[in-house]
């Protein structure tokens, strides 16, 4: 079974509909992290990664709810979709330590509407690992902002590049 070690917070924001994934317009905003693994260009890497294999992507649902039944979604490559679910069910079963707090474990858990201390701020989760497939998670509700913005991100940004700084960005992308 995959284990995974860094998982980017993220969050829907809330006067933002439709658009890009990210950015200053972006439908979602990150949290900060505060390790070095998050910094210095992580996400935007993370994220060529991910364009650069925008077919071999889909999302898929995980068969694991929110008290509220919502059910968690992945998009992930076709082909780890299967490992990936099961890793993600098993860390939230069984949470182990990761670079940063997640708050992935809380899915079913924690209450919509919670304020208590145990409650869940974060709607959104990135894995930005190399190796394992970068994959992204967020709640049923937003799955048809996400797919929109991704593809306009694809369609819009990744492609306009030129064929060669595609392969370029991709190359420096498996670096950190």
């Amino acid at each position: 079974m995959t284990k995974f070690r860094l998982i980017q917070r993220g969050y829907f924001k809330k006067d933002v509909k439709e658009g890009y994934l990210l950015d200053e317009g972006g439908i979602v905003g990150l949290g900060y992290m505060g390790s070095a693994e998050f910094e210095f260009g992580a996400i935007p890497k993370a994220y060529r990664r991910i364009m650069h294999n925008y077919l071999d992507y889909d999302i898929f649902g995980t068969n694991i709810f929110t008290p509220e039944n919502e059910e968690l979604m992945l998009f992930c490559r076709k082909d780890r979709a299967t490992e990936l679910k099961e890793s993600i069910q098993a860390f939230i079963e069984h949470p182990y330590h990761l670079k940063e707090f997640s708050e992935l474990e809380k899915v079913p858990k924690a209450k919509k509407e919670d304020t208590g201390f145990s409650r869940r701020r974060t709607d959104f989760w990135w894995c930005i690992d190399i190796g394992i497939g970068d994959w992204m998670a967020f709640l049923k509700p937003k799955e048809q902002q996400v797919k929109k913005a991704l593809k306009k991100d694809y369609e819009e940004w990744w492609l306009m590049k030129p064929e060669e700084e595609r392969e370029e960005k991709y190359k420096k992308s498996l670096e950190w």
